[in-house]
């Protein structure tokens, strides 16, 4: 019980380093349109062939799968750790949950395990870092440790 009671007092004491949004519907909008129209012909197509109630069912799971790129991501990087907010969720881990991040062309995947392992993307947290990469990498490398190379 006080484990829990600190760990939110520290959260709340955390100040903040680095804030930002990400909306890649709204950053590549002829990518959303392309996305949209096959979601749409796919729930068509299923709708035709299996029956209206699969091509429903078809259209939530492709939009569900989807949902990261069509809803706008804040994340928040505090003294106590990352805070991603995307509508409904909201996930946050502590910098000391963290072992390894690595860098690729969209983003940074920061890992809770030492060497890379298949349960990074369950386990790790994804972030995508937008117009703030530079930042981003530098604040996580400060936070994290070493960088493990790009990906």
């Amino acid at each position: 019980m006080t484990d829990m009671s600190s760990q939110e007092a520290a959260q709340r004491e955390a100040r903040e380093l680095l804030s930002w949004r990400v909306f890649p519907a709204s950053s590549h909008p002829q990518k959303a349109v392309l996305v949209s129209v096959v979601i749409v012909l796919l729930s068509l197509g299923s709708g035709w062939y299996a029956g209206k109630a699969l091509g429903v069912l078809a259209f939530f799971l492709l939009l569900g799968s989807l949902w990261p790129f069509f809803m706008p991501t804040t994340y928040r990087f505090t003294t106590w750790g990352i805070e991603q907010l995307r509508w409904p969720t909201k996930q946050k881990r502590p910098w000391t949950y963290f072992r390894r991040f690595t860098v690729d062309n969209r983003g940074i995947l920061v890992s809770p395990f030492v060497s890379p392992s298949r349960l990074d993307p369950f386990r790790g947290m994804y972030i995508l870092t937008g117009k703030e990469r530079a930042d981003v990498i530098d604040t996580i490398g400060e936070m994290v440790g070493v960088d493990q190379g790009e990906a």
